[in-house]
């Protein structure tokens, strides 16, 4: 195996502060040389950038190069993604986000795997669930073996339009020459869905997806990210109403489709604002209190 090939890995953080050293930690374990880190923040309000920067000091004769990229405003993960794509120097890129981790061998494992297969243009593994607030058994997508399924980028584009997304974004290992060529990036319309967009263009592209049937990363759950409570999933949502009609429904919409999301989304947020109203009412609290023997009785959390 030819050990020379230079590879970017990119840590896309966002108030990441609490885990993305043991993100950071992981990349220098790699087992892979050589190496070129890079940091791309959007604009986090917490102490991430500076952690990073600190620990790429202490740590950056590991690497061949480092970079920290930060905008000059909050843009979402498409962007974010993008901006890391647009600054790679190198024709591999592996990106992950500030909370994940990579397992030692990760990135020889790939590029092994495309050494011995050159036509490839993405690359994926398994993933681990794992969780600092709970014990995680399981692996990504348990319910359906997709890495024993030949199928073609037409039966793959069909699968992601009818059947949604099983394709585990955090393993991915993207040559971005191809990308590039392909002119294929994270959809920047849709501020907080970068990977499902992408995946269907490449198969539109005829593009044929790689899996490596090992675990290579390990993807952290109820880590306060894009799933949970808050203004937050709010957005999340507006991302994907953003994504169904310019992805599943672009003829019924294709005229306006801003004005039918945008009808839809401020219907929804009415909604979430009555329902809190409701909830925060005295009433409401009441009610719970009343109902709480009766739940105990009959047996419902």
């Amino acid at each position: 195996m030819n050990t020379q090939i230079p590879i970017t890995v990119c840590v896309i953080t966002y108030n990441s502060s609490k885990f993305v050293l043991e993100t950071l930690d992981s990349i220098k374990a790699q087992t892979y040389q050589p190496l070129i880190l890079q940091i791309c923040d959007d604009c986090s309000t917490d102490d991430t950038v500076k952690i990073c920067k600190k620990w790429i000091e202490e740590n950056k004769d590991r690497f061949i190069k480092t970079k920290v990229i930060i905008p000059d405003h909050n843009s979402g993960i498409s962007a974010n993604l993008n901006r890391g794509m647009e600054a790679c120097e190198t024709e591999w890129f592996k990106g992950i986000a500030g909370d994940d981790i990579l397992k030692p061998e990760c990135i020889e494992t790939y590029v092994q795997y495309v050494t011995e297969h050159p036509k490839v243009v993405v690359v994926f593994s398994r993933v681990e669930f794992f969780s600092t607030a709970q014990k995680i058994d399981s692996s990504f997508n348990r319910d359906e073996d997709f890495f024993s399924a030949d199928l073609s980028p037409q039966e793959w584009y069909n699968r992601l339009i009818t059947k949604g997304n099983p394709i585990p974004a955090p393993s991915s290992f993207i040559n971005l020459k191809r990308f590039r060529e392909l002119d294929v990036k994270a959809d920047e319309r849709i501020p907080l869905l970068d990977d499902y967009p992408m995946w269907i263009n490449l198969s539109l592209k005829g593009i044929r997806f790689y899996f490596i049937d090992e675990v290579l990363v390990k993807y952290r759950v109820g880590s306060g990210g894009l799933s949970s409570g808050g203004n937050i999933s709010i957005n999340y949502r507006k991302s994907l109403r953003l994504f169904y009609f310019y992805y599943l429904f672009p003829e019924k919409y294709r005229e306006n489709p801003e004005k039918e999301i945008n009808d839809i989304v401020k219907f929804e947020l009415d909604v979430l604002q009555d329902m809190q109203s409701i909830q925060n009412s005295p009433s409401f609290k009441l009610g719970e209190v009343l109902l709480r023997p009766i739940k105990w009785l009959l047996g419902i959390k």
